[in-house]
């Protein structure tokens, strides 16, 4: 409903009126003030309806405004008047100090950087809003608060218009047909979309691929086309499998997705480095306890995401078996040495 300017400027009058009243207001004293013409009808009925409205209006936006009966002593004409009870009108002042900020914005951060989620302005607004509720020494001439994605897509509409779209087909069980962009091509794919999840900045897809006739994961951002599949074939519906656990797949790690012949890597592993083996390679990871290193064994099913996995932890994450992934790494750090030897020279 489009409410007229008039109106407007007639509930703001009426609010600011009973916030600034020291005792409560009457409706024959509202009433007789100039800004409240529309309570003054000939017809009492009419008036009584117009304030009424305003009133039912008011308490719906969530003002508390009530009506107070008047107390002994004061004109028996009167049997009572409208307040705002200011105590509840007015949000508590936040008692926060950097820290308590810095927390927030870390928080609103991490919820405005997941991309495709509606909200985000908001998010933004009050982050920045929250900035100015600052008031300790020095903090007025340098900001505290910011806000940095946690990466930037150029394409963030296009996964959200895609993550609308999947969200339809995964409550309606519809399948969709897509064009999906792999490492070395574009690739037509009819799936049956299982579940959706979020993790360390991307969406992700789990379905039924009938082109590989099998389970798979699909990078949201990869997809370049998508739409609700139509054809013959039982109008595109289809039947989560009883055994699907979303759950599973969020805890899987890339390379335990299945693209190549799965195989047991073995990591000797630093002993500083063994309390943080679930954050590092994951809860089916097993861990065999030594005084100086330990032994860790990983399922790998796909190398390259593996191997970009420990790279960064060099010799403190010595890959032992298998011998060809052992080679492999190895002609990655003869590479490494390379350059920066030739860098030297």
């Amino acid at each position: 409903m489009t409410m007229s300017s008039e109106r407007t400027e007639r509930l703001l009058n009426l609010v600011t009126l009973l916030l600034n009243s020291r005792r409560p207001m009457s409706f024959r004293e509202i009433r007789e003030m100039d800004e409240f013409r529309a309570y003054c009808s000939n017809d009492p009925r009419t008036r009584e309806r117009a304030f009424e409205r305003d009133k039912a209006y008011l308490v719906e936006l969530g003002v508390p405004l009530r009506w107070v009966p008047s107390e002994a002593g004061e004109d028996e004409d009167e049997k009572g008047g409208y307040v705002i009870d200011r105590e509840h009108y007015y949000l508590p002042e936040l008692d926060l100090n950097a820290g308590h900020l810095a927390l927030l914005s870390i928080a609103a951060a991490a919820a405005a950087a997941v991309e495709g989620v509606p909200g985000q302005s908001p998010v933004l607004r009050a982050l920045h809003k929250l900035g100015f509720d600052v008031d300790e020494p020095g903090a007025s001439h340098s900001p505290i608060l910011a806000h940095a994605p946690l990466r930037a897509s150029a394409d963030i509409e296009t996964v959200r218009g895609h993550l609308e779209c999947l969200h339809d087909a995964l409550v309606r069980r519809h399948q969709i047909q897509m064009v999906y962009a792999g490492p070395s091509s574009r690739q037509e794919r009819l799936v049956d979309p299982y579940g959706l999840y979020y993790r360390q900045g991307a969406w992700y897809l789990v379905g039924y691929c009938h082109l590989r006739e099998s389970e798979r994961t699909f990078h949201v951002g990869r997809i370049k086309e998508l739409k609700l599949a139509g054809g013959p074939r039982r109008g595109g519906h289809f039947e989560l499998p009883a055994s699907f656990n979303l759950q599973e797949h969020i805890r899987r790690r890339p390379w335990e997705y299945p693209r190549e012949e799965p195989m047991e890597v073995t990591v000797r592993l630093a002993s500083r480095l063994v309390p943080a083996v679930p954050e590092i390679f994951g809860g089916r990871a097993r861990v065999e306890s030594g005084a100086e290193t330990s032994l860790v064994h990983v399922p790998v099913s796909y190398r390259a995401p593996f191997i970009a996995a420990v790279l960064p932890f060099g010799a403190a994450a010595e890959v032992i078996s298998p011998q060809h992934l052992r080679d492999e790494i190895g002609e990655v750090f003869k590479s490494l040495a390379a350059v920066y030897q030739g860098a030297s020279s």
